[in-house]
């Protein structure tokens, strides 16, 4: 959730949506990380903006994210590269781009009652979250936990 992200670092943009942060392949036993450093820079207009709008880098402009890509770059040599047997480099940012777009948060969150800037107990977002998806979600909150946390 970018403003919640955008409180404790300096950003240059805060979406009003939730946004991709990576996609982690996982298997039985745990997350697969650092498989390898192939990232090559995308080229395409289409393809940078289609990527920027569901996975933004929130500490740089649209214009420096587009160019310089190292956010995309990061998640991709330490997560992407460890799918590659399945999934090139287009085919896993597809994924994610695809998976964001079928799961949208926060759309999914107005369609079962949860509105951004209301209060909600942690159950509450977890089942919402739960009834779209099939699964419950790692709900992570910041803040003060005397006063009211912000989902992140």
């Amino acid at each position: 959730w970018p403003p919640s992200f955008c409180h404790g670092k300096p950003c240059t943009r805060i979406p009003k949506n939730f946004t991709v942060h990576g996609l982690w392949p996982d298997e039985q036993h745990g997350m697969l990380n650092d498989c390898g450093e192939t990232f090559t820079k995308l080229r395409e207009p289409r393809e940078k903006k289609e990527l920027d709008d569901r996975w933004p880098d929130l500490k740089r402009s649209r214009s420096d994210a587009q160019e310089v890509q190292s956010f995309w770059e990061y998640e991709y040599n330490k997560h992407g590269t460890c799918c590659t047997e399945l999934y090139d480099q287009a085919a896993y940012f597809d994924v994610a781009k695809n998976l964001k777009d079928k799961f949208d948060l926060l759309r999914n969150l107005k369609n079962e009652g949860i509105i951004p800037g209301s209060t909600y107990t942690v159950d509450e977002i977890a089942e919402a979250i739960r009834a779209v998806t099939q699964a419950y979600p790692n709900l992570n909150c910041v803040g003060d936990p005397q006063k009211i946390l912000e989902l992140s």
